[in-house]
């Protein structure tokens, strides 16, 4: 039996780990507010163009589809492969858009800060601190909310890294930055125009670098003045290291792929590994780039018309100054009781995430919150 007590939940975030948060709020019946930014899904939706690594039944709860089931609405297969947007819209919307959900949910409402007002009693035997959030609606009013608890699911897609070594900027890098491109971007798609027949310079080692190039040399197939720069900072030919008999054979498949493209060097690429970013500088939009590495102890520029920064997120813990949240390191429990990290942020640097380990995270922290260290509405 779940226990009397009725903290109060908050969870900061409205992207898979956040709406998965809330519906498990809602089925357990708590009292709780999510509070999103911009509106449910909203990064999801912004890289909705890339087809996922993993299949449907990888990315949705038991939970989740239970509800999809009780609202009538179709289903994915679990093995289905589908692109970030089509997830967003046939799991993640019509789950925030449920009856149990909606009521409490708070598109277009930023969370500035978070603080500790001391202890309330929910229960003659529990205690759970009570937060003071600071919130920034669309109108720029702000309000003071409380909760007993907070599901921190805010992730890491919001900020990415810098380019130079030891993670501060690379010189120029601050100025530059607005107008340079960190995110996934849709280059055979709504941004092939910025792309092809152009030079680009990609810079990062992971699958999001290795997307990148990918699609800028198909471009060079359909227009050979397209050109792209690889710089990679690790001392490998191929950026990628390949893991034995990988069940994620659609991420297997982009590492060979991109492997072979930085190790050939030809056509339309040339790939440098060991690279160390020393400047960027890009005075506006369309007026080119110019990128400063040391490549093997060698000084090297390049002048590019575009440049495509992957390399990587990281967590944002301005949000938590006032508390003891130490940072986050592969554990969602932070030491501060009531204070919970879930998703790719609870990861700290290490990069790789999956939904499922979300899903666990949360039947965790709202069993320590209710009390009850079986529940579990997880269970198939």
């Amino acid at each position: 039996m779940i226990k009397p007590a009725r903290p109060r939940i908050a969870i900061l975030g409205g992207g898979p780990v956040g709406i998965e948060a809330a519906l498990y709020a809602a089925s357990v019946g708590l009292p709780f507010t999510l509070f999103e930014q911009g509106q449910p899904g909203e990064y999801v939706n912004r890289w909705g163009f890339v087809r996922m690594f993993t299949p449907f039944g990888m990315n949705a709860s038991p939970l989740g589809k239970k509800t999809l089931h009780q609202l009538r609405r179709d289903v994915p297969a679990d093995t289905d492969f589908q692109t970030g947007r089509q997830f967003r819209d046939a799991y993640l919307v019509p789950l925030a858009e449920s009856a149990t959900v909606k009521p409490s949910v708070k598109s277009q409402h930023t969370v500035l800060a978070v603080g500790r007002t001391g202890w309330r009693k929910t229960d003659p035997t529990v205690k759970l601190p009570a937060f003071r959030l600071l919130v920034r609606a669309a109108d720029n009013t702000e309000s003071v909310h409380q909760a007993d608890a907070i599901m921190d699911c805010t992730g890491t897609y919001a900020r990415p890294n810098w380019l130079g070594d030891g993670g501060i900027p690379a010189t120029g890098e601050l100025a530059s930055r607005p107008h340079l491109a960190y995110w996934l971007e849709d280059v055979l798609g709504a941004k092939k125009p910025n792309y092809i027949g152009r030079h680009t310079v990609v810079i990062g080692g992971g699958y999001s670098a290795a997307a990148a190039v990918c699609a800028l040399t198909e471009l060079g197939e359909e227009n050979t003045s397209t050109w792209v720069t690889w710089l990679t900072r690790g001392p490998r030919t191929q950026p990628l290291p390949r893991l034995a008999n990988d069940p994620l054979r659609e991420r297997d498949k982009l590492a060979v792929r991109a492997n072979n493209l930085a190790t050939r060097c030809d056509g339309n690429l040339e790939h440098h590994a060991h690279a160390e970013i020393q400047e960027v500088v890009c005075p506006g939009p369309d007026k080119g780039v110019k990128v400063v590495a040391t490549v093997g102890g060698e000084r090297r520029t390049w002048e590019a018309e575009r440049l495509i920064a992957n390399v990587g997120y990281k967590a944002d813990t301005g949000l938590t100054a006032e508390l003891r949240v130490s940072e986050p390191a592969g554990d969602f429990r932070t030491g501060e009781p009531g204070y919970y990290i879930l998703g790719a942020k609870s990861k700290g640097r290490d990069s790789s995430f999956f939904l499922g380990e979300a899903h666990s995270q949360i039947r965790q922290a709202f069993a320590e919150v209710t009390g009850n260290v079986k529940l579990n509405l997880y269970a198939a």
